[in-house]
């Protein structure tokens, strides 16, 4: 069975916030990073309102080049993978923590930009 192990396995469907920017690293690990939104409507005071969860998303780019090399913002996508959490310290010297979502399966749903779902639900 599991043996007391953990499972980290993320399953996103959101729209890309901004293009991927290549980052380089020393050890020859490249990737694309974008911020990615997913929308969930949650009841507050017996109406129903929107939130928006932003999620920083790394994609090897190896993996990012074999899917499209044109993803822009508003695109629609998926994707599967983990959560990685990194250490760094800021300006100030202060230790900081940070959670990244590390794709492992990628794909573009819709090349449209985002569309109000109140305006394609009557369409």
């Amino acid at each position: 069975m599991f043996n007391n192990a953990g499972i980290n396995k993320v399953f996103l469907v959101g729209y890309v916030g901004k293009s991927p920017r290549l980052y380089e690293q020393p050890d020859g690990q490249n990737f694309y990073c974008f911020p990615l939104a997913t929308n969930e409507y949650i009841k507050k005071h017996n109406q129903l309102v929107e939130h928006t969860e932003w999620h920083q998303v790394k994609i090897p780019a190896n993996q990012f080049a074999e899917v499209t090399p044109h993803l822009d913002k508003g695109n629609l996508i998926y994707l599967e993978g983990k959560i990685k959490t990194r250490a760094y310290t800021d300006d100030q010297g202060v230790k900081r923590y940070r959670s990244d979502v590390l794709s492992l399966v990628f794909r573009v749903l819709t090349n449209s930009t985002y569309a109000d779902p109140a305006q394609t639900a009557h369409a």
